[in-house]
């Protein structure tokens, strides 16, 4: 008998089973990732199915990272140089060391109905940083504005904050005022959630109704820190057609309770 024939041919018949083990373990990954792929509907098609639409040119961040930002400490001598300057006309007062309150000696008339451009030329002429604000809403006798920061805001930041305060013939007469400063970029930027799926994450959690229309989708920055000083999360912001906002963390696609909420549930 020749075993070196043997043995050869036993090499091959291995070599050749190898060969097919690889080759059908390559098949079958395949087709398990392309069932993978086809198994379930994708969020699109989901969200679709039951009636909800959104803007199209939904925004295409891929990336974000956390902000640290310190509230403002404001300081007599600084209120002297800017009552006659800056605040001039105004009757300001320092609260709790961090709040500007004002009382407007000539009150401001705005349209019927408002428009945001309608205090624009005010705040950016009277206000302290002012063209660091951006309007947010305006609710029975209240105007709203938060700080943002490269073109993001802050969303609902009691430390970044305008509120304008009408009285009953619809006309500003006073405002209060807080501003975050010393804004780091910290960490690293990373990659974050797409907007697409903070909708869904925002639906299978029935915080969307069936048939509901958002209005306005768009990346900014949400603290759920209560102290001066806060770490600020990249967030996006769910407009709803009711005038619901709606905020989901872009890191971790986990919706964000508001402090209203909380309150609620405390």
């Amino acid at each position: 008998m020749d075993w070196n024939k043997i043995k050869t041919i036993f090499i091959l018949a291995f070599l050749v089973l190898d060969i097919y083990l690889i080759y059908e373990y390559m098949r079958l990954k395949e087709s398990s990732q392309q069932f993978e792929y086809k198994q379930g509907p994708s969020a699109e098609n989901i969200l679709s199915s039951y009636g909800i639409t959104y803007p199209k040119d939904l925004p295409k961040n891929a990336k974000d990272q956390y902000l640290s930002a310190k509230s403002k400490t404001f300081s007599k001598e600084e209120l002297t140089k800017w009552e006659k300057g800056l605040l001039k006309g105004q009757e300001v007062t320092i609260i709790d060391s961090n709040i500007l309150q004002s009382i407007l000696e000539k009150p401001i008339s705005i349209g019927q109905p408002f428009k945001e451009t309608d205090l624009t030329t005010y705040i950016e002429g009277h206000i302290l940083n002012g063209n660091q604000y951006r309007f947010w809403e305006k609710k029975d006798k209240t105007i709203t504005y938060y700080q943002q920061y490269n073109g993001k805001t802050f969303y609902q930041n009691l430390n970044g904050k305008l509120t304008f305060y009408l009285n009953e013939e619809n006309k500003i007469v006073s405002y209060e005022q807080t501003f975050l400063e010393n804004i780091k970029e910290i960490e690293e930027e990373e990659n974050i959630s797409r907007p697409l799926d903070a909708i869904y994450t925002l639906f299978t959690n029935s915080y969307i109704d069936n048939d509901s229309k958002i209005k306005k989708v768009e990346l900014g920055y949400y603290s759920q820190q209560y102290s001066t000083t806060q770490v600020l999360s990249p967030t996006w912001s769910i407009l709803l057609d009711n005038g619901e906002n709606l905020f989901v963390n872009a890191l971790d696609n986990q919706i964000i309770k508001t402090k209203s909420e909380q309150i609620k549930l405390e």
